[in-house]
């Protein structure tokens, strides 16, 4: 089973996404709310996540990647950047430069969601 952290500040989105995932046929997923992102490397860290879903939404461009690069400093926990359409061109550029591994745009469905974090 896969552990994954749902970063953001939007309480609603992150209790909507751990009840879709628990809800899932073969529950591949164990969630974590990470609702306070100046401490999600360290809570990834703690709860040794494979994979952290980080909403830029609520975040500015340069916060995003200087986010994204302390997170990257957790062994072995994959991010994948949640954004919406307006934000293409920067969640490109985070992936171009290694930043996350992969974007997945607000607008898509859960399926899709659910189908990167088990692929990536």
């Amino acid at each position: 089973m896969k552990k994954i952290g749902f970063v953001t500040t939007n309480r609603v989105l992150a209790q909507s996404f751990a009840v879709a995932a628990k809800h899932r046929p073969n529950r591949e997923f164990e969630t974590h709310l990470l609702l306070n992102p100046r401490q999600a490397a360290v809570d990834a860290e703690v709860l040794r996540l494979d994979a952290a879903v980080v909403d830029a939404a609520g975040m500015a461009p340069g916060e995003t990647a200087a986010f994204c690069q302390t997170m990257r400093q957790t062994d072995d926990c994959r991010l994948l950047l949640l954004v919406p359409t307006t934000g293409r061109g920067m969640a490109m550029g985070a992936v171009e430069d290694r930043a996350v591994d992969d974007f997945v745009f607000h607008e898509a469905s859960l399926d899709y969601l659910f189908a990167k974090l088990a692929a990536i």
